[in-house]
C-alpha cells in the first residue's frame, strides 16, 4: 500500500481521542509554552520598552456662531474641519505667540487634537506630552488662541472657556494577563492540531480496522500485554480456520528489521501469519514484509497484533474502562 493511499484512509477520531490520553501532557506543555511566550513578548513590548509616559490635559470651549447675511449661524464647522483648522496658521501662530520662543512647533501641532463629540457649539480641545508642565502651557496657549480667533472671525460672537482639566497621567492598561490567556488558548489549539496532524502521517497499526483497511488480510487476533498465553489459545483456533488444508504454517514478527522469510514459508501449500507489535513505528517495517511476501511468492494468510493496550481496547470498543461481570 502506497503512502498517498494510507493517507486516504481518513482519521479515526475516537482512536485519536483514546491515544490522546496519553499525550495530554504534550497540549498542556504547548499550552504553558503559548502562555509564556505572549504574556512575555506583551511585558517586553508594552512595560519594558513601552513608550515614554505621556500626560494628558483636556478644555471645553463654548463657540458662539454670529448671524450671516441671512440670519442663519455659521454652523458648517465639525470635528474633522477643527481637528484641521487647529493646525492652520491662523491659530497656531496665536499658540506659539502664547509658548516660549524655543517650543518647537512641530510637537505643539502633533500634541493637540480637537473634536465636536456631540453639540456643534461644544469643541473639546486635548493636549498629550511627555511633560505634565509643558501640556498645561500649550493647553492653555490653545485655549487663548481660540478666543481671539473667535474675536478675530466674522462666524463667531465669541469662543470662551468651559472648562479645564489639567495633564494627568496616561494609564495605560497592563494586557499581559490578556495575552497569556490568549497565548494558552492559542498554544493548546495548535499543539491539538499538531497532534491530529502526527496521526494522519502515522501509520502505525492499533486497532484491527488500521490494518484492514491497508491489506486484504484479515487480523485473525489480537493478544494483551501481560496476557500473551490466554490470547495464544483463542487466536491458534482462528489460525487453524484459515490454515486448512495447508502443509505449514509460518510467523513472521513484523518488528524485526531483518526481512528474510524461510524457504519452507514459500510457495503452495504454505502460508504466513504477520506478528504486528503493537504501537507507534510499527507501520513502516510492516508495508516492507508484505511486499517481501509478495516477492518471494508468499502467502499472507492474516496477521495477528500483539502486545495490545487492554484498556485503549476495551474504551475503544465497548467505551468502558474495566470489564464488567
Amino acid at each position: 500500500m502506497t503512502e498517498r493511499e494510507w493517507m486516504k484512509e481518513g482519521l479515526d477520531l475516537k482512536l485519536l481521542v483514546l491515544l490522546y490520553r496519553r499525550k495530554m501532557w504534550i497540549s498542556l506543555a504547548g499550552a504553558l509554552a503559548g502562555g509564556l511566550l505572549a504574556g512575555g513578548l506583551y511585558m517586553i513590548l508594552h512595560v519594558l520598552y513601552a513608550p515614554a509616559r505621556e500626560y494628558e490635559a483636556e478644555s471645553k470651549v463654548y463657540l458662539t456662531f454670529a448671524a450671516d447675511d441671512n440670519g442663519d449661524a455659521y454652523q458648517y464647522y465639525n470635528g474633522y474641519t477643527w481637528n484641521d483648522l487647529m493646525k492652520t496658521d491662523p491659530i497656531m501662530d496665536k499658540i506659539m505667540e502664547e509658548l516660549p520662543p524655543e517650543t518647537d512647533r512641530e510637537m505643539v501641532e502633533d500634541s493637540i487634537t480637537a473634536d465636536i463629540l456631540s453639540d456643534i457649539r461644544l469643541l473639546t480641545v486635548t493636549v498629550r506630552t511627555p511633560d505634565q508642565e509643558e501640556t498645561n502651557r500649550i493647553l492653555k496657549a490653545s485655549e487663548k488662541a481660540l478666543a481671539r480667533f473667535g474675536e478675530e472671525r466674522v462666524e463667531f460672537e465669541k469662543i470662551e472657556l468651559w472648562g479645564r482639566w489639567k495633564a494627568a497621567l496616561v494609564v495605560v492598561e497592563d494586557e499581559t494577563v490578556r495575552a497569556a490567556a490568549a497565548g494558552v488558548a492559542i498554544g493548546f489549539i495548535l499543539s491539538l492540531l499538531g497532534l491530529a496532524y502526527a496521526r494522519i502521517l502515522d501509520d502505525s497499526v492499533y486497532v484491527p480496522s488500521d490494518f484492514e483497511k491497508r491489506y486484504p488480510y484479515p487480523v485473525l487476533g489480537v493478544t494483551f500485554a501481560g496476557e500473551e498465553e490466554s490470547g495464544d489459545v483463542l487466536l491458534q483456533e482462528h489460525v487453524e480456520l484459515v490454515s486448512r488444508g495447508m502443509e505449514n504454517v509460518w510467523y513472521a514478527d513484523t518488528g524485526e528489521r531483518d526481512l528474510r522469510i524461510p524457504e519452507e514459508a514459500r510457495g503452495s501449500g504454505r502460508g504466513l501469519i504477520l506478528r504486528i507489535p503493537y504501537g507507534s513505528g510499527n507501520g513502516r517495517l510492516l508495508e516492507r514484509w508484505v511486499k517481501e511476501a509478495g516477492l518471494v511468492d508468499c502467502r499472507i494468510l492474516g496477521a495477528v497484533i500483539t502486545g495490545a493496550d487492554m484498556g485503549l481496547y476495551r474504551l475503544y470498543f465497548t467505551g468502558k474502562k474495566r470489564k464488567t461481570s
